[in-house]
């Protein structure tokens, strides 16, 4: 059943797309009956019994300002082998997380909000303006006015400079004065208040004295949302909306509220999650025979799942929002279609059934969908808790090759949440195709923030390692890191198996220069699976030198944090059985027996037991190069950590090596366990 109705949503996206094309062509040959045409030039006429030619001029071109810089930057790509342009070349400058992307992102506005904060704190000394005529916008802004008489012209020059606690005040003297505001400005006022939900980006700017600051706080706000959601860690604490505050006052002191000051108070209301609210305010409009625009219905919908828990009450809900509008002959824009679809993803099957009639009613008013549009039909048709289907392969059938631009919030979230999908899949194929569409155009800009982007990043590669040979995955990565992807800790893990999968060991170099310049160097488990991939079999003795690098560093870093005073540094990265184990055999293979002999004392001190094939591999090497010493040193490790072939070991030396005597052998089995050899043979 599932198919059909997947079919059945794209022969409707595809048929809207016809009957636009219809509707064009219609209205040209409308405009050229009505005489609409683009002016010509007079026609010549040519010897008679031929037809007459119009010479068409074309009408001026006003190309772009930036233009010609827009020609130019698509000349320049993407280095990959370096990472984005907006940080500064400077090895300490570079980000190597997720997180420090963010951070050096903004390092640059944050130094000039710095520097605006002492410009504004301190104007007395930043009077000097050289350019001509004065740029009003690097002049410093501060908490006095001009203007202190109770008027318009005070309360338009503190909105101008978004002092909205200095304005409402101002507001409110006005009118207890005995004066009067006028209609747009009282508009204005309120269309901002609800815009920054009564913050003042004054405050925000730290332009008021600490004890301002200090009366003006607010109290604590929880950090989830209404329902109990915990935020996101990268995702910034939400400002709430407080009854009682700036925008209410002013909206309740009015004596005949508008259609706009209530469509303005309502999207306020949604913008910062008192929904409930909005509701309320939404019916006393309707009671009072007022309209609200489409913007306002857009905010309602998309909030619909805030007061409504039942699917169906949802879905009702949504009903008579859509129906008013008709009745208000209200046309329905692309956000009032995408608000439609992502209610329609928390109605469960309810909604799911409705889709279509809502796809139908888009194309037939012509509307072209968005990539939030096609997000959400793949949302709403291969939720996360069921198997996939196949939209998507659908979808992209019909945006494949086009170019798109930011029309709504949730466009950002179509291609990361259109990757997962493909990793759900285990499609390869089908990820290479939705990447080039990422790289089409600029079709880039709507990858989302920096996070968005390692999360869709990290997921198309970790497909490529589970689908890919190591040769492709290993361009890929090259492709990515570090221009615009930094592999965490799970991602390195899988690029490790796809690597040993290929036999691709001589890449491990490579890999661990990464790993230290994005600082995971010090991650137990990291480190315990790069020795391991470089243990689990014996390489070629050109390879096992070429790791010879890779162990020595891990050995130091190891050796530095066990030294470090600190407890927290020390519990980030220690000694374990299978780490020791594995540098023994590293060392071993690489022709490196005095610094394997410089092991075995660790597994002592740590109380580490080694693995019997490592102490095996080690004994074996110590009779070939003829080391008594060595070898005796690892038969007292062996004796001391337990290991259950001491006899076997104990024998195999002996008969290989004549310097050993059963005296010595006895000798280290009475200083290890206090025993003789005899009584070892019959427990053993």
């Amino acid at each position: 059943m599932a198919a059909p109705i997947h079919r059945c949503a794209c022969r409707i996206i595809l048929k809207s797309r016809i009957s636009r094309v219809q509707s064009d062509a219609r209205a040209l040959n409308t405009s050229g009956i009505a005489g609409n045409k683009p002016e010509t030039a007079p026609t010549e006429q040519k010897a008679s019994g031929s037809e007459e030619v119009p010479l068409v001029i074309p009408r001026k071109k006003r190309w772009d300002k930036l233009a010609v810089l827009k020609a130019l930057s698509t000349t320049v790509k993407r280095d990959p082998t370096s990472v984005d342009y907006n940080f500064i070349d400077d090895p300490y400058l570079i980000p190597r997380t997720t997180m420090q992307y963010k951070w050096f992102s903004l390092a640059k506005e944050s130094g000039q909000k710095a520097a605006e904060f002492f410009i504004n704190r301190n104007p007395q000394y930043f009077q000097q303006e050289f350019a001509e005529p004065p740029i009003e916008a690097f002049l410093p802004k501060t908490s006095t006015f001009l203007i202190e008489e109770p008027c318009e012209e005070a309360l338009q020059e503190r909105m101008s400079r978004k002092a909205l606690k200095a304005a409402t005040d101002m507001y409110f003297q006005i009118v207890d004065g005995g004066g009067t505001v006028s209609q747009d400005m009282t508009d204005d006022l309120l269309d901002l208040l609800c815009f920054h939900g009564s913050k003042d980006p004054v405050q925000e700017a730290n332009l008021l004295s600490p004890e301002e600051q200090e009366d003006s706080e607010e109290p604590p706000r929880r950090k989830g949302n209404v329902k109990g959601r915990m935020r996101r860690a990268n995702e910034p604490a939400v400002h709430r909306w407080r009854d009682g505050d700036d925008a209410d006052r002013l909206f309740n002191s009015l004596a005949e509220p508008s259609a706009r000051n209530y469509c303005s108070l309502i999207k306020g209301l949604v913008k910062y999650e008192a929904a409930d609210q909005a509701f309320r305010t939404y019916n006393d409009m309707q009671q009072k025979g007022l309209r609200a625009d489409a913007s306002t219905y857009n905010a309602l919908i998309k909030s619909v799942k805030e007061v409504r828990d039942r699917y169906e009450e949802r879905w009702d809900l949504v009903q008579q929002l859509l129906n008013q509008m008709r009745l208000e002959k209200i046309r329905p824009t692309l956000q009032t279609f995408n608000a439609t679809l992502r209610s329609i993803r928390f109605c469960g099957m309810t909604g799911r059934k409705s889709c279509l009639d809502v796809l139908r009613e888009m194309a037939h008013l012509g509307i072209e969908p968005s990539l939030a549009t096609y997000n959400h039909i793949m949302s709403i048709f291969n939720p996360s808790n069921s198997p996939p289907s196949q939209m998507l392969y659908q979808i992209m059938d019909e945006v494949e090759g086009k170019e798109f631009t930011i029309q709504d919030q949730d466009d950002s979230r179509f291609f990361v949440d259109a990757m997962n999908m493909c990793l759900r899949m285990n499609d390869v194929e089908l990820a290479y195709r939705l990447h080039k569409l990422q790289e089409t155009g600029e079709n880039w800009r709507l990858l989302g923030d920096a996070y968005i982007q390692s999360v869709y990043y990290g997921k198309f590669l970790n497909l490529i390692c589970q689908m890919e040979g190591g040769e492709e995955m290993w361009k890929w990565y090259r492709n990515l890191v570090p221009s615009v992807y930094y592999p965490n800790v799970p991602s390195i893990l899988n690029i490790l198996k796809s690597l040993e999968v290929s036999n691709m060991h001589h890449k491990v170099t490579d890999l661990w220069e990464d790993i230290r310049s994005l600082q995971h160097f010090n991650k137990q488990e990291l480190v315990e699976a790069v020795l391991e991939f470089m243990a689990r079999e014996k390489q070629s003795p050109e390879i096992q030198l070429l790791f010879m690098p890779v162990v020595q560093n891990i050995k130091d870093n190891i050796e530095f944090y066990y030294k470090a005073t600190a407890p927290a540094r020390r519990a980030t990265l220690s000694w374990s059985s299978e780490s020791l184990s594995n540098l023994l055999v590293l060392f071993l293979r690489a022709g490196q027996l005095k610094k394997a002999s410089e092991m075995l004392p660790l597994f002592k001190e740590y109380t580490k037991t080694p693995r019997a094939e490592a102490m095996e591999e080690y004994l074996a090497v110590c009779v070939e190069a003829k080391d008594k010493a060595k070898a005796k040193a690892g038969l007292s490790v062996a004796v001391h950590c337990g290991l259950p072939k001491i006899v076997e070991y104990a024998e195999n030396l002996k008969s290989a090596m004549t310097e050993i005597k059963q005296s010595e052998i006895d000798a280290i089995l009475k200083e290890e366990l206090g025993v003789e050899a005899e009584e070892v043979k019959t427990n053993q």
